[in-house]
């Protein structure tokens, strides 16, 4: 059904939406769900769309929503309850806030802030133009970068670097396989790890300086052990 009442031209997804088959826990929709306005995904079941899902303004989902290839909106993407899985990336032009997971096979990227109530988790970089913030851990195949502030209730995890404008706070431990920065305070209830690299040559000697590989920035380290890298406090 596509609501066309009044000011609303969302496209809405309900049970009786075109194309849309229930199979067992789910509903499945073969193809690519798109709107030049927003989506409003109405259902009792995640929902899972073989191809991308786009629109041009927000995408808001009472349940879980999965596509096999990308999630992009112009706008905002909410999961009032549940998780959102992309085969490619999640890209949103302000926030994505979502109850449950956030997983992309690539990036996951919003203008604003990335909020999940458990865990996120890309095989490519999470970058957010204001915070990060997760309920359990953030893991990342690339890098983790926000303007501001990076918070996580359990491990933050990069398979290159962390980077924030603000602070990096974790309840368990932080490990970038690079090097972490950020420009406010760092603090970890474990360990804290940087440099831990099998990918390439990481120096040990003197021209280890000239490089940001292995260190860790921060203007003064709250909390946490350093047990693999440099710690740099830029309040010293």
């Amino acid at each position: 059904m596509v609501q066309k009442e009044g000011h609303n031209l969302n496209l809405v997804v309900d049970e009786s939406y075109p194309g849309l088959v229930k199979k067992g826990i789910e509903y499945r929709f073969d193809g690519d769900l798109k709107s030049n306005h927003g989506i409003e995904i109405q259902l009792d079941k995640k929902l899972y769309v073989t191809g991308r899902i786009e629109a041009t303004k927000g995408i808001s989902s009472n349940k879980s929503l999965k596509a096999g290839e990308s999630i992009k909106a112009g706008h905002s993407i909410n999961i009032e309850d549940g998780d959102i899985e992309s085969g490619e990336s999640i890209i949103a032009g302000v926030d994505i806030i979502v109850a449950g997971n956030i997983k992309a096979s690539y990036c996951i990227e919003a203008t604003a802030t990335i909020k999940s109530g458990k865990m996120i988790k890309s095989g490519w970089d999470i970058k957010s133009g204001i915070d990060i913030e997760a309920g359990l851990g953030i893991e990342s195949g690339e890098g983790i970068q926000a303007k501001r502030n990076i918070k996580a209730a359990t491990d933050i995890r990069a398979e290159k670097r962390i980077e924030a404008g603000g602070d990096i706070e974790a309840g368990w431990g932080i490990r970038s396989v690079l090097y972490i920065s950020c420009e406010g305070t760092l603090s970890a209830q474990y360990g804290i790890f940087a440099g831990a690299c099998t990918w390439k040559v990481i120096p040990s000697d003197d021209s280890l300086l000239e490089a940001n590989d292995r260190k860790i920035f921060c203007r003064k380290l709250l909390s946490g052990e350093v047990l693999y890298g440099i710690l740099v406090e830029k309040e010293n």
